[in-house]
């Protein structure tokens, strides 16, 4: 006994995304013998395969297969104050909801397990710091009585670490939730150099001007456009000679970003990725008056599979 019609429109709908084209169509699938088969059958088809790379279910295995992205990464004035109340809006959300977890997304740092988990959480931080001050070392910069900007501080995981390493660190976030929570831990700790700034929706503030700036797991959670201002913002605010660290996703499979789209879709109070096409940052590295020291493939993303994340090391001319 074959399948029935409704089955066959149901599996077009499932795997294809939309319904038969024809009833003909439906009869050609009416001899399979069972549920399985259809979907073995549509799965092989053409169009699946496009729908999984648009919907970015391949994996990454080889440089060749990485298809132009078609990004939106320029915004004017207005647009990008549209997008920062859209950001504000989703982490100041997650910041009184899940503070921990949407700073690092293991759920051992969700706030049920969290008790148990915190000194782990703070562990993580300890570290990232301590491959961050090498990165500076390692190409020259001595970091005694410098300043550093961190974009993107969360609830202080690496900040109040990084801290003991610099004269001053000033730490900018968006979500006032957040800042909150890293106030709290530096005052824990007895911290007392860092500045915490609250980042305004109107528009991408201007940093402090620093010898080192540092940002990662941030710049991803931000749609291209703004990631574009905040690499500029970045850099610019580098005094001669100084070193920026930060992390951007590059490539993600099937990705594509429309600022129009994006700007009119519902808010979503969630943790999105975005990325920006490597040759971009490049020309943003060298707009700014910047030489690239490094660019290293990371698992920043946790998504190796799917997407290609990098970590850029520029020095200001």
């Amino acid at each position: 006994m074959g399948i029935s019609a409704e089955a066959v429109t149901w599996g077009y709908r499932f795997f294809l995304g939309r319904d038969p084209e024809s009833p003909q169509a439906v009869h050609a699938h009416l001899g399979a013998k069972d549920e399985l088969q259809l979907a073995k059958a549509l799965m092989r088809s053409p169009e699946f395969a496009a729908r999984r790379r648009q919907l970015g279910l391949e994996r990454i295995n080889d440089l060749r297969e990485l298809a132009r992205l078609e990004v939106d990464s320029e915004a004017t004035p207005a647009e990008l104050a549209a997008c920062l109340a859209k950001i504000k809006a989703s982490w100041s959300h997650l910041g009184a909801v899940t503070p921990h977890f949407s700073v690092l997304t293991d759920n051992r740092f969700l706030p049920d397990g969290l008790a148990a988990a915190l000194g782990d959480f703070w562990a993580t931080g300890r570290i990232e710091a301590e491959i961050t001050v090498r990165i500076f070392e390692r190409h020259g910069l001595s970091l005694s009585g410098k300043t550093c900007v961190e974009y993107g501080c969360g609830v202080g995981r690496v900040t109040t670490s990084l801290s003991r390493s610099f004269a001053r660190i000033d730490a900018y976030d968006i979500s006032p939730n957040h800042l909150a929570l890293a106030l709290q831990r530096a005052l824990e700790l007895g911290v007392g150099n860092v500045r915490f700034h609250e980042c305004a929706v109107d528009s991408i503030v201007d940093l402090e001007r620093c010898d080192a700036f540092y940002s990662r797991f941030v710049f991803q959670h931000n749609p291209p456009p703004v990631i574009t201002e905040l690499t500029r913002k970045a850099l610019g605010a580098l005094k001669p000679g100084g070193i920026a660290v930060f992390q951007i996703p590059t490539y993600i499979s099937g990705y594509h970003f429309s600022l129009p789209e994006w700007l009119g879709s519902e808010q979503l109070a969630d943790i999105q990725m975005h990325c920006l096409p490597q040759s971009k940052v490049f020309a943003l590295i060298a707009e700014l008056g910047c030489d690239l020291l490094e660019v290293r493939e990371d698992d920043a993303t946790g998504e190796r599979g799917r997407m290609v994340s990098n970590t850029f090391v520029a020095r200001k001319a």
